[in-house]
């Protein structure tokens, strides 16, 4: 775990720079679960994972990854790194997609320098530092050639659009930061800040885990829960970062910090109002505020 000081320390790299290389985030014990699971989805999904390569696509996402194997479910809510989302996301933090990615050796499958939320509409990302957070886990050393990620440090806090990323010079220049992770490593980003996969220059796959954050009224990816949600049962922290309803607690209302079970009034009330929801036509029910 990290201490007070080191979270402190972290949250003002990430509100400042934009991202964190977290060395070391996953003790041996974890990370060697992470590859093992990995690799059996891999083995799994080979036939299809050839079908994409050959076809030409740049990567190939291993479907389902939170259902292939416990320890994925584990690295949601790894308590080093949820102690750190909860600072830089917020406390109605809810996971909101899951990728297991294989980067195969060519160019990158990414847009040049670019933030994954420039045309979202209601926001200004530029001062929405804590909207949508991305972790990248990585399961192996890599070569500074092997699609590494690239940030232009600070440029979150610029608006939209606001740089050429097809200038011919911007990979050398001295404004961008290659990050080269070794295994156990995890990078923590913001989703606005500037970033990129370089090439895979090497001959090698790069895999890797993508989380991603969010809030929990925001609608969530299907990859962001496993198939069985009753494995979550009484356990309010996953209930609310597997985006699991819970009878009289409002969706806007859901805080880490504030975890309480609906008394038994609310949820006599929740399933009282879903009954005459069955029963009685919508159009005869007053709307809901």
């Amino acid at each position: 775990m990290f201490t007070n000081d080191q979270l402190l320390d972290l949250t003002l790299q990430y509100n400042t720079q934009g991202f964190v290389h977290l060395r070391g985030l996953l003790a041996d014990a974890i990370l060697a679960r992470a590859r093992a699971g990995f690799d059996a989805g891999a083995l799994r999904h080979a036939h299809a994972t050839q079908q994409a390569r050959s076809a030409g696509a740049r990567f190939h996402d291993l479907p389902g990854i939170l259902d292939q194997d416990p320890v994925f479910i584990d690295l949601v809510d790894l308590p080093s790194l949820l102690a750190l989302l909860r600072r830089v996301v917020g406390e109605d933090l809810a996971l909101q997609g899951t990728s297991a990615r294989l980067f195969f050796p060519g160019p990158t499958f990414t847009s040049p320098y670019h933030s994954d939320i420039a045309r979202v509409c209601g926001i200004d990302p530029a001062h929405a530092p804590g909207f949508l957070a991305k972790v990248h886990f990585y399961l192996d050393d890599l070569d500074p050639d092997q699609g590494c990620l690239s940030f232009i440090p600070g440029s979150q806090h610029l608006p939209p659009l606001h740089v050429n990323p097809h200038r011919a010079t911007l990979a050398t220049s001295a404004a961008t930061l290659r990050i080269v992770p070794r295994a156990g490593d995890a990078i923590l980003f913001n989703t606005h800040v500037l970033h990129m996969a370089e090439a895979n220059r090497t001959d090698r796959v790069r895999r890797s885990l993508i989380y991603s954050y969010s809030h929990y009224w925001m609608k969530a990816y299907r990859s962001a829960a496993p198939a069985d949600l009753r494995q979550f049962d009484g356990d309010p922290v996953r209930q609310q970062l597997f985006g699991i309803d819970l009878p009289g607690l409002d969706q806007f209302n859901r805080r880490l910090d504030r975890i309480e079970a609906p008394s038994p009034f609310t949820r006599l009330r929740a399933v009282s109002e879903k009954i005459v929801r069955r029963l009685a036509p919508p159009t005869t029910l007053p709307p809901r505020a």
